[in-house]
């Protein structure tokens, strides 16, 4: 029998399948140890020891048996992320932003503060961590053009959200209640926060300019033990987080009528103006007018100036004047009167700041000497008024404001406007009834076609008014023209029926007429003016022609100046006679010395001479026997056969019969001269 071997020569071989699970698990767990995973936190000890589980050669399980203890501290691997990174496809953190292809971007308008937000996440297994940011970079126009870039001081870190209304503006007062970072600390292992990166984008920028940045992050040295890698050791960064802002800038400006700033104001649209004594403002399209009467002595309008740009704006406002009449002037005003003024240094008046898409009223104020008028119908008062952006001088608009002054033009009719400084004389027909004081003979003044020339603004009838004042023995008498219709100007009335009205007249044509008046049959001779004038029935402007003239012929000597009747056809012997003798001028004129004398006739015996006369006092009735000698006042009371009496009117009571004593057309003397029959 052999002899057994002694225990302590024996030696011990596992089966494979007695080694104990989690020797194996040890074992890859140290090897993945030994691999330095960056997730572990920095400083840790990873301490290991291994247990042999076995049992012996007759099956029986044996205490375990511990291996010797082993430890493993975790160096610090810091790494920290800032996202979005832009969109430039193999790079890294470090790279300089490429504002060719950011990863964030925004649209905005001068003057607008943007916000870009960011994450910073911490990657490495360092607690605590703290980090600068900073911007490395700016960019202008980073896909061409040209501009300024926007400084490095302007560009801000904040750690909430700035729009703090959430309205989707961020505002000067919202910044202004927050304080700006400029790091980030105690940041945990995986831990994150997010920031946001502001700048404001000029207020010169152009459209479609571009304005970036991107927000930079570098790691602070901790001083945490056993946190931070042997040296030498660069901090790491990450600066490839560009953002860009492409800039939409539409400054405009639009002015028009009243209400309708696009100048898309429909035709014969009218509103009241404000002025103590209002016009009507007529508006179509982008220009509006007014019309002023006779007293009419301020016009104003109102216009309204749209911002239809993307950003505040404040618009100057100019006025280009045309055919002011002498005396009057003009104001720009702000909707509530006031005169506008100077706001953002410029030198020119302005109507403040406007926000986008505002719209704001302001007044053309026109103040007109009364009665003002215009001398053609298309060159009225004008008023071309302009406003210009301020953010960009090149953009402007105009509207028109136009006062319709009254204007009128009235004379002699020629082939194209009326002549009122022009002389024309029509000879009167001579009266049918001469020296009658009670009778006229009318007379068509068919030579002095007159004619009115609407020369304002706006269409109006007219009234035309004359008259002629004719001297008479009986002092001076004026009648009143009246007008015949000559509506196509021809020179030929239209109707024997007289108007006192025109119909309307279009500004700039004419209507014709053709005057009439009545000459009293007792006018004295010679050339009488025309007073003549026409009157806008709704401007009250009024036109007047004084050069024409109507001349009145001199009648030639009438036949029967004198008259005689007696009382009796046939008279026996004692019987009276009684002759009736009249002298009347029957002329147009005056006759002198006028002397009426009979002789007693045959087989008569003189009873009684006696006159009275239609002159006036102190003209007298004198007497005279003979035709020589001098003359009395007093009848004779005899007078021989075949004797002439003689009979006169003294109208200068000088007891003179000569040139001095005129017997005026319509006076006249009656003698009644008896005689008794033989």
């Amino acid at each position: 029998m052999k002899k057994p071997l002694s225990p302590m020569k024996k030696s011990v071989s596992l089966p494979q399948r007695f080694v104990s699970l989690s020797v194996l698990s040890l074992m890859v767990a140290l090897a993945a140890g030994s691999t330095g995973a960056t997730g572990t936190t920095a400083g840790l000890s990873i301490v290991n020891t291994a247990t042999i589980n076995f049992s012996d050669d007759l099956g029986a399980a044996q205490t375990p048996v511990n291996s010797n203890t082993v430890s493993t501290t975790v160096l610090p691997v810091p790494s920290f992320t800032v996202t979005p990174n832009q969109t430039t496809t193999g790079t890294v953190a470090t790279d300089a932003p490429d504002y060719a292809r950011p990863g964030l971007t925004k649209t905005a308008k001068p003057g607008d503060i943007v916000a870009y937000p960011y994450t910073l996440t911490n990657t490495g297994n360092v607690q605590g961590e703290s980090y600068d940011l900073s911007t490395g970079t700016t960019a202008s126009n980073g896909v061409g053009g040209t501009g300024t870039g926007l400084a490095q001081t302007s560009v801000r870190y904040y750690a909430v959200n700035p729009d703090t209304n959430a309205d989707g503006t961020v505002t000067a007062a919202e910044l202004t209640a927050l304080t700006p970072i400029t790091s980030i600390s105690g940041l945990a292992k995986d831990g994150f926060v997010g920031f946001y990166q502001v700048y404001t984008i000029p207020t010169t920028a152009t459209d479609a300019q571009t304005y970036g940045s991107s927000p930079t992050g570098t790691r602070k040295t901790n001083a945490a033990a056993g946190s931070e890698p042997a040296t030498p050791y660069t901090q790491p960064s990450d600066s490839n987080n560009a953002n860009l802002t492409t800039v939409s800038r539409t400054d405009a400006v639009a002015i028009g009528p009243k209400t309708y700033p696009d100048g898309n104001a429909p035709a014969a649209t009218t509103y009241a103006s404000v002025d103590t004594t209002p016009v009507t403002v007529t508006q179509s399209g982008d220009t509006q007018s007014a019309p002023s009467v006779s007293t009419t002595t301020r016009v104003t309008f109102t216009n309204t100036v749209r911002n239809p740009g993307n950003r505040p704006d404040t618009f100057d406002v100019t006025a280009l004047v045309a055919n002011l009449p002498t005396g009057a002037t003009y104001r720009l005003l702000d909707s509530a009167g006031a005169v506008l003024t100077d706001t953002d240094g410029d030198t020119i008046p302005d109507i403040g700041v406007l926000a986008a898409g505002g719209t704001r009223d302001i007044r053309v104020e026109v103040t007109l000497a009364a009665g003002s008028t215009t001398t053609a119908f298309n060159t009225q008062p004008t008023f071309t008024v302009t406003a210009t952006s301020s953010n960009d001088p090149a953009k402007k608009d105009a509207t028109t404001d136009t006062v319709l002054l009254p204007g009128v033009v009235f004379g002699d009719k020629t082939a194209t406007d009326p002549a009122p400084a022009t002389v024309v004389n029509q000879n009167a027909t001579a009266p049918t009834a001469g020296g009658n004081p009670t009778t006229s003979t009318t007379n068509t003044l068919s030579s002095i076609p007159m004619q009115i020339k609407n020369n304002g603004g706006t269409a109006e009838a007219f009234t035309p008014s004359g008259s002629v004042t004719f001297s008479t023995p009986g002092g001076n008498v004026t009648r009143a023209l009246r007008y015949l219709p000559d509506a196509n100007c021809d020179g030929i009335a239209d109707s024997t029926t007289a108007i006192t009205v025109t119909p309307s007249v279009a500004p700039g044509t004419s209507y014709c007429l053709i005057p009439v008046v009545d000459v009293p049959d007792n006018a004295y001779p010679g050339a009488y003016a025309l007073t003549q004038s026409a009157t806008g029935n709704t401007s009250g402007v009024v036109a007047s022609d004084t050069n024409d003239t109507v001349t009145v012929p001199k009648i030639g000597t009438p036949a029967n100046y004198v008259s005689k009747t007696v009382d009796k056809a046939s008279a026996k012997p004692g019987e009276v006679l009684t002759y009736t003798i009249t002298a009347i001028n029957k002329a147009n004129a005056n006759i002198k010395s006028v002397i009426v004398s009979d002789v007693l006739p045959t087989n008569t015996s003189f009873s009684s001479i006696s006159a009275t006369t239609t002159v006036l006092a102190p003209g007298k009735v004198v007497y005279r026997v003979g035709g020589t000698g001098t003359w009395s006042a007093t009848a004779p009371g005899t007078l021989a056969t075949g004797v002439k009496v003689e009979v006169a009117a003294d109208t200068n009571n000088d007891n003179l019969i000569d040139g001095s004593d005129v017997l005026k057309p319509g006076e006249r003397f009656d003698v009644t001269f008896k005689v008794s029959i033989n």
